[in-house]
């Protein structure tokens, strides 16, 4: 697959905004200058199995799940000297018509798995199995659910599936 023509923007895919039910979680994170600049290319989604459509805009990541549009994460970067950012903020939606989740520590995990394996191009990113799932033999099911087959961009901005291994 070729590479996207350029950054994802808001118009780039359908979007809601976070709506005002929403907690703040403790995701503290760095990014050198490197990882900022791939933080800032978001994700587009090129097949149904792609569940997130990631962008920024004013210094916000907003994480929008591809088939609703529901904006589930916000996360604030802060700019630094040294062309990295950190995290000055983040929340996650709840809205109980939108994400039945309550679990801020599991939030936060996801949250950084999606940063690290999407965004980042993780490839040895772990999945954050909620409790309720594990050992109900659904575990690659919800997996499925929540994040298909992880696409990730490399570093050239290439496409990689999940299922290289």
């Amino acid at each position: 697959m070729s590479p996207p023509a350029g950054p994802a923007t808001r118009s780039s895919w359908k979007t809601e905004p976070l709506p005002e039910s929403r907690e703040r979680l403790p995701y503290d994170r760095r990014f050198d200058a490197a990882r900022h600049e791939r933080l800032l290319r978001g994700l587009v989604p090129e097949q149904m199995e792609d569940k997130w459509f990631i962008f920024h805009e004013e210094g916000w990541l907003y994480f929008h799940r591809s088939w609703t549009g529901r904006c589930m994460y916000a996360v604030r970067l802060r700019a630094e000297s040294d062309g990295g950012s950190a995290v000055d903020e983040a929340w996650v939606n709840r809205a109980p018509e939108q994400y039945a989740n309550t679990d801020a520590d599991y939030d936060t995990r996801l949250l950084a798995f999606l940063v690290d394996r999407l965004l980042l191009g993780g490839h040895e990113a772990q999945f954050p199995m909620p409790r309720t799932i594990a050992g109900t033999g659904r575990e690659s099911a919800y997996v499925h659910h929540v994040v298909g087959h992880a696409r990730a961009n490399d570093d050239d901005g290439a496409r990689r599936d999940d299922d290289s291994s």
